[in-house]
């Protein structure tokens, strides 16, 4: 046990002397390769010049002090190392970590990979493992990556609604970046409001100004319609194409992985073009004849057109499109309902809808 320097927890926490604190003790263990102290921090406070440390010995640290909890406590080796969150809100809290080291060829340890093996002691922290857990499960199932989108927006929805004032909502929230922008403002609606202002909202917010950018291709949003022209010049306008599910594909004759996906976008087509579905090509070429011909040798009988400004094209900014294949899938209403979608995922809510 280390004789800590308790006082500089205050002078990195001063916003704390105006919330109850509690004392709280973190008793340790690490296994693995590791330098000689275990620093710590309380939530953003990472830029500091110094964090809290103590002496690991045996393979044994620990700290103590008072802090308002919950609170996100954050565990390092160094400031290479990585950063590991779980929540105090108990006295005492046990930690079991592990780490193992990275190393150049000149023998110098580039990242100290320190992870959390167990945390006893903490109910908050075990809601935020418990989910965690399950992600990492439904990330290693063989559900396509539709359905774990689909599955991650409920389970996170569910776990939300349940727990409305706890700051591991906030925390799971603010690292949902699979969602869409409307999904993340829609479940941050569901946060209690006395949550508003803690460092988890923090990320939240971060979270949705960063989806903003893509929110015009958000789920739930109307496709932005488009005038373009088809091979044989006339003119095509998207929504006419509204009472039926809809897949609008931007490719071009150039894109190798474009063309590999039309054998499937075929087969899709053929199946479900009498039962509701409709199909658009939009080609990002600026060579018309060979766009043409890329359309006759891939059997492309779906409706096609070619916006020729390519990427400084109207679609291409608006739906901020930097790479292609592209996709959306409209609902009858002319609604995103996906976007970025692989054949089979593109299949699997067709049969869900039609």
């Amino acid at each position: 046990m280390t004789n800590l320097k308790l006082n500089l927890l205050f002078l990195f926490l001063p916003h704390f002397l105006f919330c109850q604190s509690t004392d709280f003790e973190i008793a340790g263990t690490i296994t693995g390769e590791h330098n000689s102290k275990m620093y710590l921090f309380f939530e953003g406070n990472y830029k500091q010049r110094d964090s809290i440390s103590s002496t690991i010995k045996d393979g044994k640290f620990y700290f103590k002090g008072k802090v308002p909890m919950p609170i996100q406590a954050r565990l390092h080796l160094d400031q290479q190392s990585f950063i590991c969150d779980i929540y105090i809100d108990n006295r005492q809290t046990f930690v079991k970590c592990k780490t193992r080291m990275e190393i150049t060829d000149n023998g110098r340890d580039t990242l100290n990979m320190l992870s959390i093996v167990d945390v006893v002691g903490s109910v908050t922290n075990k809601l935020k493992t418990d989910f965690e857990t399950w992600t990492g499960n439904l990330k290693k199932s063989k559900a396509s990556d539709g359905e774990k989108r689909e599955a991650y927006y409920q389970k996170l929805s569910d776990f939300i609604r349940k727990y409305p004032k706890n700051k591991v909502s906030s925390y799971l929230l603010g690292k949902a970046s699979t969602l869409s922008y409307l999904q993340v403002k829609e479940l941050n609606y569901l946060i209690d409001s006395s949550l508003k202002t803690s460092f988890e909202a923090k990320s939240v917010k971060n979270l949705l100004n960063q989806l903003e950018k893509s929110k015009n291709s958000a789920i739930g949003v109307a496709f932005q319609n488009f005038i373009l022209r088809d091979s044989s010049g006339n003119e095509v306008d998207t929504k006419q194409f509204k009472g039926k599910y809809t897949l609008i594909v931007c490719w071009a004759s150039w894109c190798k992985s474009c063309r590999t996906e039309h054998p499937d976008l075929n087969v899709l087509y053929r199946k479900y073009k009498d039962k509701g579905f409709e199909m658009i090509g939009v080609s990002f070429d600026k060579d018309k004849q060979k766009w043409k011909q890329a359309i006759a040798k891939d059997l492309l009988q779906w409706t096609q057109t070619i916006d020729p400004k390519a990427f400084e094209g109207e679609m291409a900014k608006y739906y901020d499109i930097e790479a292609i294949p592209a996709n959306f899938l409209l609902d009858k209403e002319g609604k995103i309902i996906g976007g970025g979608l692989t054949p089979a995922e593109i299949e699997a809510m067709i049969v869900k809808f039609l």
